[in-house]
C-alpha cells in the first residue's frame, strides 16, 4: 500500500480506487483474522498489546503442546552433549591408565640413555667475558655448532652406532 504521505498533491484529496482496495482488503483481514495481510497482523499485534484478550482453550492446549514438544527436543539433545563427554571423559582416563601402566618404571636403568650428551649450559663453551658490544652472530653460531653435535651424538648413541 503506497503511503499517503509521499503524495506530492492535496493530502485532502478524495481517495484513489487503489487507496479504497487497500482498506477494503485490511477491513476484510481485521475481520476474519484467517487472512493475511501484513497490515492486519501488525494491528492485530499492536491492538493485543494494548488490551490482550484471553485465549481460547484450543489456542492454549496448542501453545502448551508446541512448548513441550520443543522442551522434549532440548531435553534430549542436552542428554547426548552429557553422554558424549562422559563417554569422552572415560576413553581419556583409560587411555591415561594405559600410558602409566605401559611407561617404562624410572628406578630402572636405560640402557641407552647413558651415552647421550646432556645439554643444560653454554658455560663450557664462552670462557672469557663477552665483549660488550659485538660478537652476538659468533655466540648464537658457536651454540647452534655445539648443539649440533649434541645431536648427532644423540642420534649415533641411540641408534648404537659409538
Amino acid at each position: 500500500m503506497p503511503d499517503p504521505r509521499d503524495r506530492h498533491d492535496d493530502p485532502d484529496a478524495p481517495a484513489t480506487e487503489q487507496e479504497r482496495a487497500a482498506a477494503d482488503e485490511l477491513r476484510s483481514a481485521l475481520e476474519d483474522p484467517r487472512r493475511s495481510n501484513e497490515d492486519a497482523d501488525l494491528a492485530r499485534a499492536l491492538s493485543s498489546a494494548w488490551s490482550p484478550r484471553d485465549l481460547t482453550a484450543e489456542q492454549h492446549r496448542a501453545l502448551v503442546e508446541q512448548a513441550i514438544s520443543r522442551r522434549a527436543a532440548v531435553r534430549r539433545s542436552g542428554r547426548v552433549i552429557r553422554i558424549s563427554f562422559g563417554v569422552g571423559a572415560f576413553v581419556a582416563l583409560a587411555a591415561g591408565v594405559l600410558l602409566v601402566l605401559r611407561s617404562p618404571r624410572l628406578d630402572e636403568p636405560r640402557s641407552s640413555a647413558a651415552g647421550l650428551a646432556v645439554s643444560r649450559s653454554t658455560q663450557p663453551l664462552f670462557p672469557d667475558r663477552f665483549a660488550p658490544a659485538g660478537g652476538e652472530t659468533a655466540r648464537i653460531d658457536r651454540i647452534a655448532m655445539a648443539r649440533a653435535a649434541d645431536l648427532r651424538d644423540n642420534e649415533f648413541a641411540r641408534w648404537g652406532v659409538r
